[in-house]
């Protein structure tokens, strides 16, 4: 086993000084678990495979080794010969849930999604497992596009890691995909109850409330978000589009500028700053913003559109018909 003297790294030129020199060394099984894990983290799948024939002649039947040896076989796209191996030795060690779950992994990488989720749903798995099961039973449920299920599995693994912002992404996925957003609803709420502080969820329960246009909850929800972390400026931004919607442009023109002055601002951002300006008359200043827009990003064509259109109004013909064709190129390039 490693120890607190002698780190991994030690261990990686000890093992491949014994290969190149054809040296014999006591490695015990942790170290070379460890060796392997190493390679194959390193995508050094030569000495990976190395390492796990070394230990494979010294412990013929230990099962970390064969998960291991199985899991390279998968990174080398040799699936078959993984399902095989693993295979093999469940028949006889059934009840090891860590092969179980090997197999179900693999069967997922060959698109056998449904009977990857009959073997995980089949068996009591240790809790040491059970973020990992569930993990791979939301993907699977995804891909066979099983929103139900997938959400019933997905909450299961939020509550337990509710700072996983990519995943919250994905489940809050499967309520759109499944057209539940009064459960989406619900389900925020009760992430919220546990988790009062997560600027993020307020945040994404204010954009569901916006979808459904109840203005007045989404602004709510978002100014909680700021109050969390004043530093959350998609909320910021959110409130900007809120107040667009409701014609209180003044107000927009605000949140917009918070998000500017805090160098977050899209082409997007900064060309609905330009129409809010534009709402209130003050040209001038929309103008400002949209050469902005068209110089930081030249290929953006409403901001060609909305500069034909700021010439036109001062009969400036030329320069308006200039900019439009601008903007014309752009788009007949991109279509």
């Amino acid at each position: 086993m490693l120890d607190g003297n002698e780190n991994i790294l030690d261990k990686i030129l000890k093992f491949e000084d014994m290969i190149n020199s054809n040296k014999s060394i006591f490695l015990d099984l942790d170290d070379i678990e460890d060796i392997i894990l190493y390679y194959l983290n390193e995508e050094n799948f030569k000495y990976a495979e190395k390492a796990i024939d070394f230990g494979v002649n010294l412990y013929p039947e230990n099962l970390n080794i064969i998960i291991l040896k199985s899991e390279l076989l998968l990174l080398i796209n040799k699936k078959n010969e993984a399902e095989n191996l693993v295979s093999k030795f469940i028949k006889f060690n059934n009840s090891n849930l860590d092969l179980i779950f090997q197999k179900a992994k693999i069967l997922t990488s060959k698109k056998k999604y449904k009977d990857s989720i009959k073997l995980l749903t089949n068996i009591a798995f240790s809790s040491e497992l059970d973020f990992y099961v569930n993990d791979l039973l939301f993907k699977n449920y995804i891909n066979i596009e099983d929103y139900v299920n997938a959400i019933k599995v997905g909450k299961k693994i939020i509550f337990i890691n509710p700072d996983n912002k990519l995943f919250f992404d994905k489940l809050l996925s499967c309520y759109k995909l499944s057209k539940k957003k009064n459960e989406a609803i619900k389900f925020l709420n009760e992430f919220l109850d546990k988790n009062p502080y997560s600027a993020y969820a307020w945040n994404e329960l204010g954009k569901v409330y916006f979808e459904q246009k109840k203005f007045k909850e989404s602004k709510t929800c978002h100014d909680f978000a700021i109050i969390s972390d004043e530093s959350f400026t998609q909320s910021y931004l959110e409130l900007a589009k809120i107040h667009e919607k409701i014609e209180d442009f003044s107000k927009a023109i605000y949140y917009y500028k918070i998000v500017d002055n805090k160098n977050k601002s899209s082409t997007y951002s900064l060309y609905r700053l330009s129409r809010c300006y534009e709402k209130i008359y003050d040209y001038d200043t929309s103008m400002r913003y949209l050469n902005r827009i068209v110089e930081e990003d030249p290929l953006y064509e409403k901001a060609w559109i909305s500069i034909a259109k700021y010439y036109l109004r001062k009969d400036d013909h030329d320069k308006a018909i200039e900019n439009l064709n601008t903007a014309l190129n752009i788009i007949s390039k991109n279509y």
